[in-house]
């Protein structure tokens, strides 16, 4: 995976809190990078409306106050940046997907309002999070204080299965981490056989032997970043958990927790069930999505 992508930041606002907090991360994210930031509001097509347009202006119209009001916002905090808007007529979820085309990094809300209604919790995070071409994030609130001292404080937290997906997810880790001279927490999260053997006997495994096996897979996986990267302290976390469980523990006072579009064992169908939604709703930091330019999942 190529992490060192061209192309602008790209942040959808719609005027609500949470979008504000997606604008203020982006705005910062664009800086780090040395990239310009791209503001986007998306409003659906109202339909056909009887009269003269009088609707579709009003829908324009505010769509860029929103805008405008970012645009101030981020003037006032990064003046240093190159900043551009546009107001899109689309269905949000298509707007933003057809905008990750040319951008190195796609933010989003967890929740919004207006074009971004239920942002996170329905098929708009789906959508985009399964479809875009370059690596989204979702920028959550932090860790409640008396949370946010239990996981990787002050790292970059990343999700490892030993798939290709996972691999793209280290690549964005560790560039990161080399961005923004942080340590990497790598984790790893197995379950134990639960099925029965003969006469519906218990299945009987050897635990230490399956352990050492997972503690395996996780080297393997970090073994060649962490020879690129030697300089970047590198913490593995090997746990028999839920994936879910795993890496929203130690997403609490964490500065990202990376993950990748699909996944095998702990994190199959990440973004189709429990964990997607377990970090989406809990994380506290934000989540972000690691994609492949251009591979859009079908």
């Amino acid at each position: 995976m190529s992490v060192g992508l061209t192309g602008p930041v790209v942040v959808g606002v719609d005027g609500s809190p949470a979008a504000t907090t997606a604008l203020r991360w982006a705005a910062d994210e664009a800086a780090l990078r040395g990239l310009p930031l791209r503001i986007v509001h998306v409003s659906e097509d109202p339909g056909p409306r009887l009269g003269d347009g009088v609707a579709e202006a009003a829908i324009s119209s505010a769509g860029h106050t929103v805008t405008e009001h970012a645009m101030t916002e981020v003037r006032a905090m990064r003046p240093d940046i190159t900043l551009t808007s546009e107001v899109l007529r689309d269905d949000p979820a298509h707007g933003l997907i057809r905008e990750s085309e040319a951008a190195a990094l796609v933010v989003v809300g967890s929740r919004g309002h207006g074009g971004f209604h239920d942002l996170m919790l329905g098929s708009t995070s789906l959508q985009v999070s399964m479809h875009a071409r370059c690596p989204v994030a979702v920028v959550r609130p932090p860790a409640a204080p008396d949370r946010a001292g239990v996981g990787a404080v002050g790292r970059i937290v990343v999700g490892v299965d030993g798939s290709p997906q996972s691999g793209d997810a280290l690549a964005f880790a560790f560039d990161e981490a080399d961005r923004r001279g942080c340590g990497i927490t790598a984790v790893h999260a197995w379950l134990g056989p639960i099925t029965t053997g003969a006469a519906g006997m218990p299945f009987v495994y050897d635990i230490d032997t399956l352990r050492a096996q997972e503690e395996s897979v996780l080297e393997t996986a970090v073994a060649g970043w962490h020879d690129r990267y030697p300089h970047i302290d590198l913490q593995r976390i090997t746990m028999e958990s839920s994936a879910a469980a795993a890496l929203t523990e130690q997403s609490m006072g964490a500065l990202l927790v990376v993950v990748g579009c699909r996944g095998l064992g702990g994190f199959t169908g990440l973004l189709l069930g429990s964990v997607s939604q377990a970090l989406i709703h809990h994380a506290g930091c934000p989540v972000i999505v690691a994609h492949r330019r251009g591979e859009a999942k079908k």
